[in-house]
């Protein structure tokens, strides 16, 4: 099987993603939770990293999605850890409407998902993917050994990533959190809630706007990344935590306020669950 991990970046190691070495318990323990049995290649891949970015960041598919026209995005494969990686399935899943019982998420960012698709058989599963911009749900491919061998970097300007005309990078992210104008402000928010990067600095960002930002836009959109990156463990800090329950528990009772009391009761769950 081909080297499909991307190499260390010696300045930047995601930990929500890049888990500690796997262990034969880490795999017990996972393989009992879901009642499955996970593909051997799916391991023997995490034995070399236990999940992480990919060098190869593209499947081919026949058909249009929200993504490209005839590609999907793969761009980290999820490890195994207790309450890491792959356990958070079921709380990423439910969080975005999908109640099918026999998915474990592999990798997404909430508009689309790869997962492993267990509906038809317990030993091993076909690979799906879900476009919850699209609300379509199509299995790709039959297993995840075809998957792998499927992996590629197409070119460059169809790889990357534009919002409102801008690259997708953090850096472009922070410099648009620090205007003053709305749009720019709610585009920033978007491009680094999807680039994975810096999460811990973001959720301050978010707070900072929750604080301070009296734009019922802005504190929504805030409330909805901050609670996101909390319940799907990107951001563990306790402190950040405590704080983003305070704030969010502090919004006046009031109609237009709806979304962010919604995130707080998410927050609350999430809190009471662990």
């Amino acid at each position: 099987m081909k080297n499909i991990w991307a190499e260390d970046d010696e300045d930047y190691i995601d930990e929500e993603i890049e888990l500690a070495k796997l262990t034969e318990e880490d795999i017990k323990e996972a393989e009992r939770e879901f009642n499955v049995n996970f593909p051997k290649e799916y391991i023997e891949l995490l034995k070399i990293k236990n999940g992480g970015y990919l060098k190869y960041q593209a499947l081919p598919v026949n058909f249009k999605n929200s993504w490209a026209n005839d590609h999907i995005p793969l761009h980290y494969l999820y490890g195994i850890k207790k309450n890491k990686g792959i356990f958070t399935s079921k709380a990423i899943l439910k969080e975005w409407g999908i109640r099918e019982k026999d998915f474990i998420t592999l990798s997404g960012d909430g508009h689309t998902w790869t997962v492993l698709d267990y509906r038809k058989n317990k030993e091993e599963p076909e690979i799906t993917f879900i476009d919850t911009e699209e609300n379509k749900i199509s299995v790709i491919f039959k297993t995840f050994k075809e998957m792998i061998e499927n992996l590629y970097e197409p070119p460059t300007e169809d790889l990357s990533a534009y919002i409102g005309g801008y690259e997708l990078s953090v850096e472009r992210a922070k410099e648009l959190c620090k205007s003053k104008d709305t749009e720019e402000i709610l585009e920033g928010i978007s491009i680094w809630e999807c680039s994975y990067k810096d999460l811990t600095e973001f959720a301050s960002t978010l707070i900072m706007f929750l604080e301070t930002n009296s734009d019922i836009y802005i504190q929504e959109n805030a409330s909805e990344s901050l609670v996101k990156l909390i319940t799907d463990e990107f951001v563990t800090d306790e402190i950040i935590i405590k704080k983003a329950l305070h704030i969010l528990g502090s919004v006046e009772d009031s109609e237009i306020n709806s979304d962010i009391k919604y995130s707080h009761k998410l927050l609350l769950d999430f809190i009471n669950k662990n």
